[in-house]
């Protein structure tokens, strides 16, 4: 397999030029760049993408970041992403940033050495003061997907989580529920302080309480769910209904209160958000919010293909999120019903 300092020894020209080429070749010479681009074909040094790069500075990959890989929540989105991207002819790499700006940064580090053309970011553990102007706009081709940042001018696709989690609390109130829980996602994230406003939002127009206690901070996984569950269901006044901010810490409270001896939904209503497929599959069927998670990953893509056209594209794209009730909520027993005339 040839390599760099093949192409510069048949190009005549140092290493250092040849990665200069490949990486930045608005940096060289045209004559330069011809030569490298010359050798690198000649020793089939990926050439299609290396003379591609060369003639238009387009490296027809982009970069997708994950918050975490083993979330099944992004599997669809993915494959919209995919599905879209393969049609155009680009390459997508993935990188799993696992809650880390030191991860993300390696990954953004292809889009500054031009071996990626854009970036499709679906966490909000990015570094925000180095990749945005002063126009809060960022420096390189970047879209958001499922993550949103209200006051930056960053392109988006997303539902409206503020919304979703007002749906939620409000059919858990028409049903008698007043005593409500909520299992969050990290405070610093910002798809889960909106869906905690929708929550504090609808509980203030019924003129509800949420004691402190019943809100308990997770990180979206399974353990955080189940964890997160001792603690609320150990309570004396405990909660006849949990709201959690994924599916996948809303199992693992089924789970936990299953262990407790805690009949679901008769004496404890639990909803999800995401309608991943093991949702529709655990025991019993859990009450969650469908996202279209596929299509939000087909329009990010477009969104970004858009942004490396030269285009200005709509900078906001809200996708609609359906309540899907199933078999872990049902009305609380009649002595722990709130009394409302609906």
């Amino acid at each position: 397999m040839a390599t760099v300092k093949d192409i510069a020894k048949l190009a005549g020209v140092s290493t250092a030029t040849v990665s200069r080429a490949l990486a930045n070749p608005e940096k060289v010479t045209d004559s330069t760049k011809k030569k490298v681009e010359n050798a690198a074909t000649q020793l089939s040094y990926a050439p299609n993408a290396i003379a591609r790069s060369l003639r238009t500075q387009e490296s027809k990959t982009v970069v997708v970041i994950l918050p975490d890989i083993g979330n099944h929540f992004f599997t669809d989105i993915i494959k919209g992403i995919e599905a879209v991207a393969h049609n155009k002819g680009y390459k997508v790499l993935i990188g799993d940033a696992d809650y880390s700006v030191s991860r993300v940064n390696k990954y953004l580090e292809l889009v500054y050495s031009k071996q990626a053309d854009g970036v499709l970011s679906l966490t909000a553990d990015i570094p925000i003061a180095q990749i945005i102007d002063d126009e809060g706009k960022a420096k390189f081709p970047l879209v958001m997907a499922c993550e949103h940042f209200k006051d930056l001018a960053i392109p988006s696709v997303h539902i409206d989580n503020e919304y979703s989690a007002i749906n939620v609390i409000e059919s858990l109130i028409q049903m008698g529920h007043f005593k409500i829980a909520c299992i969050t996602g990290q405070s610093d994230n910002p798809i889960s302080r909106s869906r905690l406003v929708g929550v504090k939002t609808c509980m203030e127009k019924w003129y509800l309480e949420q004691p402190d206690a019943y809100v308990e901070e997770g990180d979206y996984s399974l353990l955080s769910g189940f964890e997160a569950a001792e603690k609320l269901l150990s309570l004396a006044d405990r909660p006849t209904a949990i709201f959690c901010f994924n599916d996948e810490m809303a199992i693992g409270v089924i789970k936990r209160a299953t262990q407790m001896g805690i009949k679901i939904p008769q004496e404890l209503s639990i909803v999800g958000f995401d309608n991943i497929p093991f949702s529709e599959y655990c025991s019993p069927q859990l009450t969650t919010v469908h996202q279209p998670r596929q299509l939000i990953g087909e329009s990010a893509m477009k969104l970004l293909l858009s942004i490396l056209s030269g285009k200005k594209p709509n900078p906001e794209i809200t996708l609609p999120a359906q309540l899907i009730l199933r078999e872990t909520t049902m009305p609380p027993p009649i002595e722990k019903r709130l009394k409302i005339d609906i």
